[in-house]
């Protein structure tokens, strides 16, 4: 199974705790590099350190049953990496209609912390703290197994 999935706490500023799950693939192993002229900013700045960045295409789904509904939110994003490994993965909705924007990284090698937004830009919009477990890979197995089951 090619799928990463992790479980899910999402915490408001009221104190509003929900359960979620992510779910996410790479879509594309070829690393692409960054854009623009950078060489050109650093070259300003006295003793420019350089930090090669991967850039990887991911697709997924985030689930927030009372957030999202039964239907989970489909997601589009790139996960940033170095040499010393993943540094942090970005999503934004694919669905015009329930907008969202997820950033995290790891607190370690099974936990994920970070932000979300639910409707940004719009009234109503909510900011949710963010921290993950990923689901060790067999119950990922079984979890993909009973999703496709169904």
């Amino acid at each position: 199974m090619d799928e990463i999935i992790f479980n899910l706490l999402l915490t408001g500023r009221s104190g509003l705790s929900l359960p979620g799950t992510l779910r996410f693939r790479f879509t594309d192993l070829d690393a692409a590099a960054p854009t623009g002229d950078m060489a050109a900013v650093l070259a300003g700045l006295p003793e420019a350190a350089r930090i090669d960045v991967a850039v990887f295409q991911l697709a997924g789904t985030l689930s927030v049953p009372l957030l999202t509904g039964v239907v989970p939110v489909p997601l589009a994003g790139v996960a940033l990496a170095t040499a010393a490994g993943p540094i942090a993965w970005v999503f934004n909705s694919s669905d015009a209609s329930r907008p969202l924007r997820l950033l995290f990284n790891l607190l370690e090698s099974q936990s994920i912390a970070g932000g979300m937004l639910w409707r940004p830009g719009q009234f109503g919009e909510l900011a949710f703290g963010l921290l993950g477990t990923q689901l060790p890979a067999g119950l990922q197995d079984q979890a993909g197994q009973s999703q496709e089951a169904a």
